[in-house]
């Protein structure tokens, strides 16, 4: 009997950390995935022990599953889900046949999946080990970022995306670090739970990313003259994002409450007032956070007070709010501190 190597820890960062499930068969692996399983698995090659590690977390829209093992096995896609997945390896090599392309995924590229297209996916160990991390974005939060970017219904299935793009690349740099985001904070459940604002920003600056710089059937259609925006349209948009602060909004919401293409409002708000509209929600964000701080009856911390208004990374955060407040909002904690 063959044996197989026992699977070594990653590297125990936000992205690389070690799942938190484990066992030793195949079928402890599928009852582990349960019924977010959307896949119809081949057992592994050669048959006998099994060993690996895994872990699914579920927010609302998006799922991460990070995932090892020590044989080679594979599946194929029996869903119609349009929903879409980025797949990155650490160890390891898949094979993969999407609608009528071939693709391997390897540690160097990022794939992206959807279970509608994915016909067959091999997955191949690397000195007996293999390791991923698969970002899942829901069909409903796709259909909705298809469907601003082209001002209609859109379907993923229809657009024959790019299997993979290298890493290297600005397009590969940046959906690698915007998925770091997402992984860290839906594993130490801060996005989660604390600040949906955040979540929301990260889905559609992602799926953004993907769609407009990724190579697809649909890609001349982004070249496409802009409808012009007026200035009452900004403040309406302005006005939209100050009533509505609470919520988890996007710039895709923003633009359909008042009736424009997300382009458009881009574009407005780059004419009008020299900014982008995340970057106006974002201060406007900063001046709720700074009230919050100021009040008397503010009990948080500064770090629970930034993740309620979706600031995750406290040192940008710091930052931030020392540029527009000139005093780092640990700070101004303190002086409202003294004065009580």
């Amino acid at each position: 009997m063959t044996t197989r190597k026992r699977i070594p820890p990653l590297q125990d960062d936000s992205f690389n950390a070690v799942p938190t499930l484990s066992g030793t068969s195949f079928e402890s692996l599928l009852t582990s995935f349960g019924s977010r399983a959307f896949f119809k698995p081949s057992p592994p090659e050669p048959d006998g022990p099994f060993r690996w590690r895994s872990d699914i977390v579920a927010g609302s829209g998006i799922s991460v599953w990070r995932t090892q093992y020590d044989a080679n096995w594979s599946y194929s896609s029996e869903a119609k889900l349009e929903a879409l997945g980025l797949g990155f390896l650490t160890t390891g090599v898949a094979d993969m046949v999407i609608g009528s392309r071939e693709a391997q995924r390897t540690p160097s590229t990022v794939a992206f999946m959807s279970p509608a297209t994915l016909r067959h996916h091999r997955i191949r160990t690397v000195d007996g080990n293999y390791a991923s991390v698969f970002v899942l974005f829901e069909a409903k939060i796709v259909a909705k970022v298809l469907t601003s970017i082209f001002d209609g219904p859109a379907a993923l299935s229809t657009l024959d995306l790019t299997p993979t793009i290298d890493l290297s690349t600005g397009t590969g740099q940046a959906l690698h670090q915007l998925a770091r985001g997402i992984v860290s904070g839906m594993h130490q459940r801060q996005l989660l739970s604390r600040s949906p604002k955040a979540m929301a920003l990260l889905a559609e600056a992602i799926l953004l990313l993907i769609f407009e710089n990724v190579p697809h059937r649909l890609s001349d259609r982004l070249d496409r003259q802009i409808p012009d925006v007026t200035s009452r349209h900004i403040q309406r948009a302005i006005g939209y994002m100050r009533a509505n602060l609470h919520l988890p909004l996007t710039v895709i919401d923003i633009a359909e409450a008042i009736g424009v293409g997300r382009r458009s409002l881009q574009l407005g708000f780059r004419n009008f007032r020299d900014t982008t509209p995340a970057a106006y929600l974002r201060r406007i964000r900063l001046d709720a956070v700074h009230a919050e701080l100021l009040s008397s009856e503010n009990r948080l911390p500064v770090h629970e007070v930034a993740l309620k208004w979706g600031f995750v990374h406290m040192g940008r955060f710091a930052a931030q709010y020392r540029e527009e407040f000139g005093i780092y909002p640990s700070e101004t904690a303190k002086r409202v501190l003294a004065s009580r």
